[in-house]
């Protein structure tokens, strides 16, 4: 069992080794013009080695934006469980999100083929994510209404009309084309309006509703 261990622990961190390759391949040169051989070298490993791990390019590509993907979910989702406050929990999931999507993307010189392969062959795996993230706001929003800081009779269309409004925070070609700071502003705004929609309702005895 512990050499089992060792091995699937060995395969996970070659495979790091490669998308990590191949992230700054198709950042510098683009997609279209890295090749495996390319890669296997900056790996330090034969072609042959890297097909053991990866059956083509396009299977680094779409794992090297799965593991983009990922990483964004799971910070933005560690940040609104930071916050005891749901408000407070929702602006942390959206600002997260948006730091690391600029992170990862502002500085891509090479970013349009790559979008081009994952939008036209692999939209799945875009709106696979996209339930992930609506189902992560929708658990923020019901734990929103049970602290009386929001109202909504359906949380999951609500998630679905946030993480609507909010894509352009996400869209990597926007990331790319917009400095940090005026997204944040943009974003902190929309943020206080969608408080201002969620907020519960004065009802005609002065209660909330």
């Amino acid at each position: 069992m512990f050499i089992i261990h060792r091995f699937i622990l060995r395969r996970m961190g070659v495979q790091k080794q490669i998308l990590d390759a191949a992230d700054r391949r198709f950042a510098d040169y683009s997609y279209n013009k890295t090749t495996m051989a390319e890669i296997a070298s900056d790996c330090d490993m034969s072609v042959g080695n890297l097909y053991r791990h990866f059956k083509n390019k396009e299977a680094i590509a779409v794992a090297t934006m799965q593991r983009k993907l990922q990483a964004k979910l799971e910070a933005g989702i560690g940040a609104a469980e930071s916050q005891k406050d749901a408000l407070n929990g929702l602006s942390a999931f959206l600002l997260t999100r948006l730091r690391l999507g600029h992170a990862y993307f502002a500085d891509t010189r090479h970013l349009f083929d790559m979008m081009a392969l994952i939008n036209s062959r692999h939209r799945d795996l875009l709106l696979a994510f996209e339930e992930r993230v609506i189902e992560a706001l929708t658990s923020i929003i019901e734990r929103g209404i049970r602290q009386g800081r929001f109202h909504t009779d359906n949380p999951a269309q609500t998630a679905y009309d946030i993480h609507q409004a909010t894509l352009r925070y996400n869209n990597p070609v926007n990331l790319k084309h917009n400095e940090l700071g005026l997204l944040e502003s943009d974003l902190q705004r929309l943020i206080s309006l969608l408080h201002l929609g969620l907020a519960p309702r004065q009802n005609t005895n002065g209660g909330t509703s």
